[in-house]
């Protein structure tokens, strides 16, 4: 048996699918008697640490971003102090999905492996390493999925969870994100590429349209205090992490992915690399072919990628006070019809007085 007397669980959730599942598991702490404190690590402000007196085990909970940890939880661990347990476990929540009465995997790319090797290096032992198949909240890319199927998702997933979290809290090792590392390493490439470039991209997607009101909601919940108001309008940071928490909590519904605006970013990204590209190779007589060059033209075209889109996003951010352009903004985005659903998973907490447990949820 462990000898844990408290369990300390960070996570940071866009949509509820990390936050449920750090709640899940601090239920379950909790009804062994633990002290339970379950803390978001929005804006890395207000967290609380255990204390010298406490032996506690402590838990990461995260969504998986373009295949890796979410940029904030890479931040909060990098930071993390250590010394204050021996073993700590990792979940990562994932974009699971229903194919008729099939249920779909996500990949995890780096988002397990990288978190877990920074703390192997504070000197933290992994006794738990857990992908979960919750309900993607990628709606940049495709409608929220039905409620029905949100659901049966939730159903499913669940008692998995708890499962897990009995069996490391009874001091059993966990390894099942195992299984799935020979497809995490092949998209790891991707994973890297989307930390070194891809985020800063789809950071410069999101605008507010017409319908916008300037209630501050988005601004007030950004995690990552990634949205400002410039010109009277919110306006997306390149530190936004797509989390999707703004769009989909938006009472308005008027915070849209201009996928528009993003064609024309790649059409003109890719012309522009282009003509960098052959301006290069002319004028210092660069072989297509050598190993340095394949490696450097992706590092220019990374550049070139955030360079235009921030250019494009601002000249944009500020045209949208012109009607026409505000509409072609707003019709060119497939977020602002109605078919193309939001998401974010709500359920009411249990009352953890009722069952004479100590658990605290920020």
């Amino acid at each position: 048996m462990a000898n844990w007397d408290s369990l300390y669980i960070y996570y940071i959730s866009g949509t509820g699918n990390a936050r449920m599942s750090s709640q899940w598991i601090g239920e379950e702490a909790a009804k062994r008697g633990l002290k339970t404190v379950v803390q978001q690590i929005d804006r890395l402000e207000n967290i609380s640490m255990p204390s010298g007196n406490d032996k506690p085990l402590i838990g990461f909970a995260f969504p998986t971003h373009g295949f890796n940890a979410a940029p904030i939880m890479l931040k909060f661990i990098a930071g993390f102090p250590p010394g204050l347990c021996r073993e700590i476990f990792l979940l990562n929540t994932r974009a699971g999905m229903k194919l008729s009465k099939i249920f779909l995997p996500g990949l995890s790319g780096l988002a397990l492996l990288l978190p877990a090797f920074m703390l192997w290096l504070k000197g933290y032992k992994c006794i738990g390493f857990r992908p979960v198949d919750l309900p993607s909240n990628w709606i940049s890319l495709h409608p929220g999925i039905k409620k029905s199927v949100v659901e049966s998702i939730y159903s499913k997933r669940e008692p998995q969870v708890r499962k897990f979290a009995n069996k490391i809290l009874s001091g059993d090792k966990v390894y099942r994100g195992i299984f799935s590392i020979p497809v995490d390493l092949l998209v790891s490439p991707i994973a890297a590429g989307y930390y070194i470039g891809g985020r800063f991209f789809l950071a410069k997607t999101f605008i507010a349209n017409n319908k916008c009101n300037n209630c501050g909601i988005c601004i007030k919940e950004c995690p990552t205090s990634s949205i400002r108001y410039v010109n009277n309008r919110p306006y997306w940071k390149l530190t936004c992490e797509s989390c999707m928490r703004c769009m989909n909590n938006c009472p308005q519904r008027a915070i849209e992915t201009a996928h528009g605006i993003a064609t024309l970013i790649i059409i003109l990204v890719s012309a522009v690399n282009t003509w960098i590209f052959m301006l290069l190779i002319d004028t210092l007589k660069i072989s297509p072919d050598a190993w340095w060059w394949k490696i450097g033209s992706q590092f220019i075209s990374i550049a070139v990628m955030i360079t235009l889109a921030s250019l494009i996003y601002i000249v944009m951010h500020y045209l949208m006070g012109f009607r026409p352009l505000s509409y072609l903004v707003r019709f060119t985005s497939l977020t602002t019809y109605p078919f193309w659903r939001r998401y974010r998973y709500r359920r009411e907490k249990k009352d953890p007085g009722k069952a004479g447990n100590d658990l605290t949820t920020t």
